[in-house]
C-alpha cells in the first residue's frame, strides 16, 4: 500500500512541478526586453534641445540637443513590460514638438507627433515612419 501511495505521490508531484515550470517559462518569455530605435530629425533651422522625456514600461535616453542643418538624434531604449508608452519633447525658444510612441508585446504600435507650443503655424511636427523591425520596433520623427 505504501509503495503504491509513494508512486502516486511522485507522479502528482511531477505533474505539479511541470506545470509550475511551464508557467515560469511563459512568464519569463513575455517579460523579455524589446529594443526600440528612435530618430528625431531636426529641420527646424536652429538647434533643438530636450525639454522632457518619460517612459512607462521601459527606458529611453534621448540626446540633450540636436544641432540644425538636417541633423538627427538617434536614441535607443528597451521595453521591460508587455506595453510601453514613451513621450519626448524637443524645443527651440517658443517652439516645441512632442513625439509619442506606444507599443505592446501583442504587436500593437502607435506613433504621434504634435506641437505643444508655437506660433504662426510653426513648428510642424511629423511622424516620418514607424514599424516593427527584427527584435523590436522603430520610429522616426521630424521637427521643422
Amino acid at each position: 500500500m505504501k509503495a503504491k501511495f509513494g508512486l502516486v505521490w511522485k507522479a502528482v508531484a511531477g505533474v505539479i512541478f511541470a506545470g509550475v515550470l511551464a508557467v515560469a517559462s511563459t512568464t519569463a518569455a513575455s517579460a523579455q526586453a524589446t529594443a526600440r530605435y528612435t530618430n528625431v530629425l531636426n529641420q527646424f533651422g536652429a538647434t533643438i534641445t530636450l525639454d522632457t522625456s518619460s517612459c512607462t514600461g521601459g527606458s529611453i535616453s534621448p540626446p540633450f540637443s540636436i544641432s540644425s542643418s538636417g541633423s538627427s538624434g538617434q536614441f535607443n531604449g528597451t521595453t521591460t513590460s508587455s506595453s510601453t508608452l514613451c513621450n519626448v519633447r524637443y524645443q527651440s525658444g517658443i517652439y516645441g514638438c512632442q513625439f509619442q510612441i506606444s507599443a505592446s508585446s501583442s504587436g500593437g504600435l502607435f506613433s504621434s507627433a504634435n506641437a505643444y507650443k508655437g506660433s504662426g503655424g510653426r513648428p510642424i511636427c511629423e511622424v516620418v515612419s514607424d514599424g516593427s523591425i527584427s527584435g523590436g520596433w522603430q520610429a522616426t520623427f521630424r521637427m521643422r
